[in-house]
């Protein structure tokens, strides 16, 4: 049998992540700002496009981990905060699934980016062609994934936000539990191959 939060546990997973969520959202807009605002000339260079993009996408993860528990449907055991209903669960679950593969590629694609510059001494228009090919692998390596979690049920309630996982949460794992939605192992792989 899968072990219940306790209502501290509740209370933890519900509010413990707004203010991080917050400071996020935050610190992303003050990038955003500074580089569209403050200093445009910087979108001349392929580094500040990637870092712009990046913060645009840790701004949008950052308000979806801040509605938590709130989008998901009333009711949901064990949920704190619970206001929502399946079609806002699948929303969040959707923008916050798309955005926790994209923001870590971003991440990486600054190491790409570096490798690239240091290899033509940091000339850019020998690796501008590179640009694209990063922006497009974000897409390519979330979007699917999502949309196919989506299809299928399979973004539901989980511990604080709404996400990839079958419901009830972590049915999967105990046989005396038959999953409502999902339910067919989805989780599972998608915790093996993203550390989820």
């Amino acid at each position: 049998m899968i072990p219940q939060p306790n209502d501290r546990q509740q209370r933890a997973g519900a509010y413990a992540l707004k203010p991080l969520a917050a400071l996020s959202f935050l610190s992303g807009c003050y990038v955003i700002y500074h580089i569209l605002v403050q200093k445009p000339e910087k979108l001349k260079r392929m580094y500040h496009r990637l870092v712009l993009v990046m913060n645009i996408c840790v701004m949008i993860y950052a308000i979806t981990d801040f509605i938590g528990t709130w989008a998901m449907p009333v009711g949901t055991p064990y949920r704190i905060g619970a206001a929502g209903n399946q079609a806002t669960c699948t929303a969040q679950g959707f923008i916050s699934s798309v955005f926790y593969l994209t923001v870590p590629y971003y991440y990486s694609s600054l190491s790409i980016y570096s490798c690239f510059a240091v290899l033509n001494s940091f000339k850019e228009e020998k690796y501008r062609h590179i640009e694209k090919w990063l922006h497009f692998g974000a897409i390519c390596t979330s979007l699917p994934i999502v949309i196919f979690f989506a299809a299928r049920e399979g973004i539901n309630p989980s511990v604080t936000v709404c996400f990839a996982q079958e419901y009830p949460f972590l049915c999967f794992r105990d046989p005396n539990v038959p999953c409502q939605r999902g339910g067919d192992d989805l989780s599972m792989v998608f915790e093996q191959i993203y550390g989820v």
